[in-house]
């Protein structure tokens, strides 16, 4: 009995010695050449050297941990001047966005910004001059097998800020009916104070981007043919850009003058309508093409259209007049948020959606309204009643109209523009 015993003691001791030594092996076989990668770029200049280092580096999958270190020396790397509002920041392989800290300081020790790397995708510097910027880039440490290494590079640099705001519009030459994007890019502390736009043109809604912001034109069906200057005021900078408008041909329908337009219709109309125009956010709710109002529709009244009453001249049309099939559905013609619902003296049941940045939908002469209230959200798509025989359709920025039927064919132009290099909010 004894020397079984005696036997089992030595048996696990050899395996004890055994497992011992292959920790051990694989312990200090772990060094510093099995670090992860350190090469990081912010702002388009690797980060090439660390000032100082922590990790964790398992062992077995994570049996066993060893750790190194370095301490953070004093250097500072000089990089090249920065000239775009924010600094991308590149991690290499392994590398996580929340197991990355950053912190940036003024020239005068004040700091700008501190967070992880996932919220620096969307900091923009505050003004130009000089800033220091230390870095841990790294991974935090996780509960899961195999265990990942754990621990952050240390990078510290300085440059210098030095940005200048440019004016872009998505076309120099435009149509009656479009809608030209104004592009302020290089806007330092963007998300702030909006810039202001003057233009004969119309009124310009500015929604924040990551490196800058971006308005909405509008050049309604009578704006003359000719050379517009845009100028729009960024803090203490002007910029300018001109932008041609060239004519379009319309077409003339004849139309019958109807009894609602009295002046208490159009009294009404005005105080619910027209207080309309002004109202509204910077934010932009709508993406990809508007849709037509309805399904299985066509236009009876284009666009921008001479109307006259027999001989006489009615004016002009600001929306589109759609035929629709018998009960169609009306729907909303992109995302949105209900401004109006209710019923007119001079347009009927009426539905008024407001899509951002000043772009609203105008849905006038329908049947019935149903499921939706003011202040609602709707999506694309969404039913808002009974169509009727007609629909009229009419799409403004502020108090300028625009041609809906250009909405419907999307593209990358006007409210679709996308800015190359820039980030959308």
């Amino acid at each position: 009995m004894k020397r079984a015993l005696l036997w089992l003691l030595m048996v696990l001791l050899f395996t004890a010695l055994v497992l011992g030594g292959a920790l051990g092996f694989f312990y200090y076989s772990t060094n510093e050449d099995d670090l992860p990668a350190a090469n990081v770029t912010l702002a388009g200049q690797p980060l090439t050297e660390a000032a100082g280092y922590q990790w964790e580096l398992p062992v077995l999958g994570g049996v066993l941990w060893r750790e190194f270190s370095l301490s953070p020396s004093l250097a500072s790397v000089e990089l090249e001047p920065v000239t775009t509002p924010s600094a991308a920041l590149e991690l290499a392989e392994g590398m996580t966005a929340d197991g990355t800290l950053l912190t940036l300081k003024t020239a005068g020790g004040v700091t700008a910004f501190e967070g992880t790397a996932a919220e620096w995708k969307n900091f923009t510097f505050p003004r130009n001059g000089e800033y220091s910027l230390t870095i841990k880039a790294g991974r935090q440490a996780s509960d899961r097998r195999p265990a990942k290494p754990a621990g952050y590079y240390q990078y510290q640099c300085r440059f210098w800020v030095n940005v200048q705001p440019t004016l872009t519009l998505s076309t120099r030459q435009a149509a009656q009916g479009d809608v030209v994007a104004v592009y302020v890019s290089g806007a330092l502390g963007a998300g702030g104070t909006p810039p202001t736009a003057q233009c004969d043109l119309g009124p310009v809604w500015f929604r924040p981007t990551q490196n800058g912001w971006l308005g909405y034109l509008p050049v309604t069906y009578n704006a003359e043919g000719g050379d517009y200057e845009v100028t729009v005021t960024l803090a203490d900078t002007n910029l300018s850009a001109t932008l041609s408008v060239r004519s379009t041909e319309y077409s003339s329908v004849q139309v019958s003058s109807g009894s609602s337009a009295t002046a208490e219709a159009n009294e009404e109309f005005r105080r619910a309508i027209w207080a309309l125009y002004d109202q509204g956010s910077n934010e932009a709710r709508w993406t990809g093409a508007f849709q037509y109002p309805a399904q299985g529709t066509s236009i009876f009244q284009p666009y921008g259209a001479y109307l006259y009453d027999g001989e006489t001249s009615a004016g002009r049309a600001a929306n589109l007049t759609l035929l629709c099939p018998e009960n169609a559905l009306a729907i909303s013609p992109a995302a949105g948020r209900v401004a109006y619902v209710g019923e007119l003296k001079l347009t009927g049941n009426t539905v008024v959606i407001d899509h951002g940045c000043g772009v609203k939908s105008y849905l006038f002469g329908l049947e019935s309204i149903s499921g939706i209230a003011t202040g609602d959200e709707v999506t694309a798509g969404q039913g808002l009643g009974i169509a009727g025989r007609k629909l009229i359709w009419e799409v403004r920025i502020g108090n300028k109209s625009v041609n809906p039927q250009k909405l419907t064919r999307g593209g990358s132009d006007g409210l679709f523009y996308r800015p190359v290099g820039d980030e959308l909010r």
